[in-house]
């Protein structure tokens, strides 16, 4: 979208899971064995992204897929988990091979805070494992000292 218009009567033209084209129903071009999609009278929008996502941080995978299902279902198809449980690494597994339905999930680590980062060295060392486990970013919390805060922005530029 590069306006605030709907345009009607248009055909999207997807292939490997790309869209080729977007034109009026008149002009559009695609193979006549293609799956056709009949839309007349609705509305097709880009997928929605959910930037502060709360997955339930659970040992239980069941109430997260339950939650997953619900964003997909209501169109969000990116979600950004903010709660950082071990178990999301796993669930995001799941859901890049199609075991489970459910948005892109792109998940932190558990927060770095006064009460979980004891140090400078404990919080660069957090930074580490939370890259080596497969973390996709860093969440902090209020609490953290500056030296903690400096170590942790170091070593996080540092791994990548």
């Amino acid at each position: 979208m590069d306006q605030e218009q709907v345009l009607e009567n248009q055909v999207v033209v997807v292939s490997n899971g790309r869209i080729l084209e977007i034109a009026p129903a008149s002009q559009a071009k695609f193979s006549p064995e293609a799956l056709v999609i009949e839309a007349h009278g609705k509305y097709l929008i880009p997928g929605l992204a959910e930037m502060h996502a709360h997955v339930p941080p659970v040992d239980d995978l069941e109430p997260m897929k339950k939650v997953l299902t619900l964003f997909a279902v209501n169109g969000v198809t990116t979600i950004r988990g903010m709660l950082g449980h071990p178990r999301h690494l796993e669930l995001r597994t799941k859901l890049e091979e199609g075991e489970i339905i459910g948005p892109r999930f792109f998940t932190s680590g558990p927060s770095f805070n006064g009460n979980s980062v004891k140090s400078p060295e404990a919080g660069a060392q957090m930074v580490r494992d939370q890259k080596q486990a497969g973390y996709n970013f860093l969440k902090l919390h209020p609490g953290l000292s500056r030296e903690s805060f400096d170590a942790i922005a170091q070593t996080a530029r540092e791994v990548g």
